[in-house]
């Protein structure tokens, strides 16, 4: 029996509970038995309701090397990683507490692991059940294996994915912690583990004995868990595929869900690779479809806008900087959106349209491990959470996916911001200019190839939008056509693209009012090339107005940059959005607005195009910028490799 005075302990036991007092007593025996007695046992009580804590309790009081860890419940995984965290031995072994083992069971793996200097050291498994057992893995010699594939095959793995029966190097197991809140964390945490370990030794003649225990939390269904299930063996299917090792046919035939009549299993919809099945009673096939899959090629970007009736207009932008950066670029549109012609103007380059539904992109996002493809770009993150919580975009894909290859973008920082969970990597088209919240700022405002057209004679302004609505100060555009009437000025019209009535507006000023509709983005972009000048009406009082000076910002601005057509805007708003007199037309408040839209009208050709230039510069500074930060993102991330 080997004894220590040393402080730090040579094996940590970490023992994860909850409501197990039937059988943590039996558990923590075949430890504090152990012949090899230089251990610490970290018992973690993860909110226990039964008398659990009270025996674990008992057995302290006795025993000075169980170190007690008492919890809320969290989970098995947040109890391991508990105990992981604390852990002070050079070797970390897991056992769980309706499970027991041999006596001399540490004693064998510490020798083994020593002798071969070996990051893991294995024993063989007994799966007990009452009056009856038998052995899951049975190792009857001391082996050393180093490859990937040796070490998958000895440990018996996918079949048993276990945790526990092992002994890791610490330096090994503190790099890996387990996934929090998900059922089967031993399939997504063994094959990691054996992975980027080095040396597995095999030893025989001792055991762990597994408690085959019909109150195990993974023993009852749910909804929950047959999610879990069904993300832990696609997990495993693509570790095996990624790593060119066997894969059995029936690890590529995955339940994904199943039906429930009266507590019977009705109906079980099984995934097997790109083709869904659902079968009567487990046996009988009554449907199948293919599973729609966006082109994916080498270097592959894929940009989803989930919001089916704004922001698409900013997908184009986007696309262009990742084409810029060499990406293959795969957009995943809705068929409606596509048909409105959003990338007419783009040229053939490395681009794919994927015209998918709604549902389609997200049953694919929720499979999908992202192996594949270098990165995903929501351009609306507010529409997978509530805006405050963003940590909810997540859960719009698989939980396998690395979450590294996920960058979002928010029109609104304000929610989050105001609630302390804005992160500052995450997108906006603009710097902030509220609360000094940080972000990473990357403006979209290329549409393809457009024409940067002079003055016309008659100058045209065209605002973008309903003529009447919440956001925008239509009356104040209505007054000032009227005053420019009333000074006998006729040479201009105000193009509106958006809904909206004629009938609606004065009789005297509808002859300048033309009001095109709802347009397809090809016909708007047409109008925007025909314009000369972009109309805002903000108002700096106005809360629905407020937003595009501090935390968002407007589809207008990308216009104005991406068409270089000078925007007529309120002087208090222009700073944060790069405006100023030599490129935009500015007023003071608005009684100077109908003068800014006459100094439209007036201006020369030659004046035009000064102004125009000047916001090709700020343009060229604003497109450089924001490839660069998307180059530091992608950078700091580490996907560029």
């Amino acid at each position: 029996m080997e004894n220590s005075s040393k402080i730090c302990p040579k094996v940590s036991v970490i023992v994860p509970c909850y409501n197990v007092r039937e059988y943590v007593g039996e558990c923590l025996k075949s430890l504090v038995n152990q012949t090899f007695s230089d251990i610490e046992i970290i018992v973690i009580n993860d909110g226990s309701t039964d008398d659990t804590l009270n025996i674990i309790s008992e057995f302290g009081d006795k025993d000075s090397r169980i170190k007690l860890i008492n919890q809320e419940n969290k989970g098995l995984s947040v109890a391991r990683n508990s105990g992981i965290d604390c852990a002070a031995g050079k070797y970390i072994t897991f056992v769980d507490s309706d499970d027991w083992v041999d006596n001399d069971f540490i004693e064998k793996l510490h020798s083994a692991i020593k002798a071969e200097n070996a990051d893991i050291a294995s024993s063989s498994i007994i799966r007990y059940r009452k009056n009856f057992q038998k052995f899951r893995v049975h190792y009857t010699e001391n082996k050393v294996f180093s490859s990937l594939e040796d070490k998958i095959e000895a440990a018996n793995v996918p079949k048993c994915c276990y945790v526990w029966s092992k002994l890791y190097k610490t330096e090994l197991v503190k790099n890996y912690k387990f996934r929090q809140g998900a059922y089967f964390e031993d399939v997504l945490w063994t094959p990691e583990i054996l992975k980027n370990s080095g040396k597995m030794v095999t030893v025989p003649d001792v055991n762990y004995y597994y408690r085959v225990n019909k109150k195990s939390i993974v023993k009852k269904p749910s909804k929950k868990k047959i999610e879990d299930n069904y993300y832990a063996k696609k997990y495993m299917a693509d570790f095996l595929r990624k790593n060119n090792l066997p894969l059995e046919k029936k690890c590529l035939n995955i339940t994904k869900s199943v039906k429930y009549l009266f507590n019977l299993p009705v109906l079980k919809i099984k995934e097997s690779r790109d083709f869904e099945t659902w079968f009567l009673f487990n046996v009988i096939p009554v449907f199948k479809k293919k599973l729609k899959t966006p082109v994916i090629k080498q270097n592959t970007v894929l940009i989803w806008e989930p919001c089916l009736k704004n922001h698409s207009e900013v997908v184009p932008g986007y696309a262009k900087y990742f084409l810029d950066l060499g990406y293959h670029v795969s957009i995943l549109l809705n068929p409606e959106r596509y048909k409105e012609r959003l990338f007419e103007r783009f040229t053939k380059c490395n681009i794919s349209y994927n015209k998918m539904s709604r549902k389609e992109i997200k049953e694919f996002f929720k499979r999908d491990n992202l192996d594949n493809v270098k990165c995903v770009l929501v351009t609306t993150g507010g529409k997978l959470c509530d805006k405050v919580n963003i940590e909810d975009c997540y859960k719009a894909f698989s939980p396998n996916a690395d979450k590294e290859k996920l960058f979002f973008v928010f029109h609104d920082a304000k929610p989050a911001v105001d609630n302390g969970t804005w992160k500052d990597d995450i997108i906006t088209l603009r710097a902030l200019n509220y609360k000094d919240a940080q972000s990473v700022v990357i403006n979209p405002h290329y549409f393809g190839e457009v024409k940067i057209t002079p003055k016309n004679n008659v100058t045209n302004f065209i605002t973008i939008g309903a003529i009447q609505g919440k956001k925008k100060n239509n009356d104040l555009i209505i007054n000032a056509v009227k005053s420019l009437l009333d000074k006998r000025i006729t040479d201009f019209k105000v193009t509106v693209v958006g809904k909206g009535h004629l009938k609606k507006l004065p009789p005297e000023i509808r002859p300048y009012i033309d009001i095109k509709g709802r347009l397809p983005f090809d016909k708007m972009y047409e109008e925007i090339e025909k314009a000369d000048f972009i109309l805002t009406s903000y108002e700096t009082d106005n809360p629905n107005h407020i937003f595009y000076n501090t935390s968002g910002t407007s589809g207008n601005f990308q216009l104005v940059y991406g068409f270089l057509k000078p925007v007529v805007i309120i002087e208090s708003f222009a700073p944060v959005n790069g405006f100023n007199d030599e490129n935009s037309i500015l007023y003071k408040d608005d009684t100077g607005y109908a003068a800014a839209l006459e100094k439209g009208i007036n201006m020369s050709a030659e004046g035009y195009k000064i102004m125009q230039e000047k916001l090709k510069e700020y343009q060229q500074k604003v497109y450089k910028q924001s490839l660069q930060n998307l180059e530091k993102l992608i950078s700091k991330r580490g996907l560029n490799g």
